[in-house]
């Protein structure tokens, strides 16, 4: 069992974006070719045997990956010292759930079951699209990223994923071995998730004073300016821009939700940088950003 954690580490580090899929296509038979082996012979002295629903499973993602590599570009190609961070960042989310693989796979499927959903509605948040709701289901969250490019095929393999997380999971007569080959569909769905791009936010500084005056003496009360950093979806270019909010949780190097309260809003208004101390114009005109940690979100998975 613990030889095939290495196998799903390698399924999950083939590249990023676009160039992604490329690659996964390129190595997906070798893998195929080893779980087949696997199902002609014993694992632990069980017969492993492949049913049809987790056949089923595997046809659906792979469309949802063909759906993905035909659409057509939607930002700049990365660089590759981009690619190389944000495969480590992926990397490093899935982590936990391949050691968990090596000794508990069923652990592991409810793991990548919970880790879909949390990329599912980070997807939204990043976007603009949660509008300061508490929880959304990832059914909801699916639904509502078709608008922004996702595959419409990704809903349907999520249901198909769950309905074998299930069976798996709580159903009798099923092994470690569906578990695994269910979990590797698993990885192409969540790998889809994350390689769609888009503009990423993270605080740069949680609040400076924001003044009236551009000789910046004249404090505006209850009110400061935080400083998010964006990344550009290609991942190549990094700009700074300072937003009205009185929130006080933003907290430095986190990822934030774009998210706004319209209700209130000011007028033009200066700040002194914090990095050189120079005073800047901050905004001609400014509502409020309310944007929540992306790791404080609430989301629930099914147990």
């Amino acid at each position: 069992m613990d030889h095939l954690a290495p196998l799903l580490q390698a399924a999950a580090s083939v590249g990023w974006v676009i160039f992604a899929f490329v690659a996964l296509f390129k190595f997906k038979p070798e893998i195929t070719r080893a779980l087949l082996r696997l199902k002609k012979g014993k694992v632990l002295g069980q017969e492993f045997e492949l049913g049809e629903e987790l056949t089923t499973l595997r046809t659906s993602v792979a469309a949802v990956t063909k759906e993905v590599m035909e659409l057509p570009p939607g930002a700049p190609e990365a660089s590759p010292a981009t690619m190389a961070r944000q495969e480590k960042e992926f990397d490093t989310k899935i982590g936990h759930i391949i050691q968990l693989a090596a000794s508990s796979p069923k652990a592991a499927l409810i793991a990548m079951r919970a880790e879909i959903e949390r990329q599912a509605i980070n997807a939204l948040a990043i976007r603009g699209l949660l509008h300061g709701r508490p929880v959304v289901t990832l059914q909801q969250a699916l639904g509502e990223l078709r608008q922004c490019g996702f595959p419409p095929a990704l809903e349907g393999s999520l249901e198909i994923f769950d309905s074998v997380r299930n069976r798996i999971v709580h159903g009798q007569g099923t092994t470690d071995d569906d578990a695994l080959m269910a979990l590797d569909s698993g990885m192409t769905i969540l790998r889809v998730l994350s390689a769609l791009p888009s503009e990423v936010h993270e605080v740069y500084h949680p609040g400076v004073e924001v003044f009236f005056d551009p000789e910046c003496t004249r404090v505006i009360p209850g009110v400061k300016g935080v400083i998010l950093e964006a990344t550009s979806p290609g991942g190549v270019m990094k700009t700074k821009r300072i937003y009205a909010t009185t929130k006080p949780h933003f907290k430095k190097g986190k990822k934030v939700a774009w998210e706004w309260n319209i209700g209130k809003q000011w007028a033009a208004a200066w700040y002194r940088d914090p990095d050189t101390g120079e005073t800047k114009s901050a905004w001609g005109g400014c509502a409020e950003f309310v944007g929540r940690h992306l790791d404080d979100i609430p989301r629930f998975s099914n147990p």
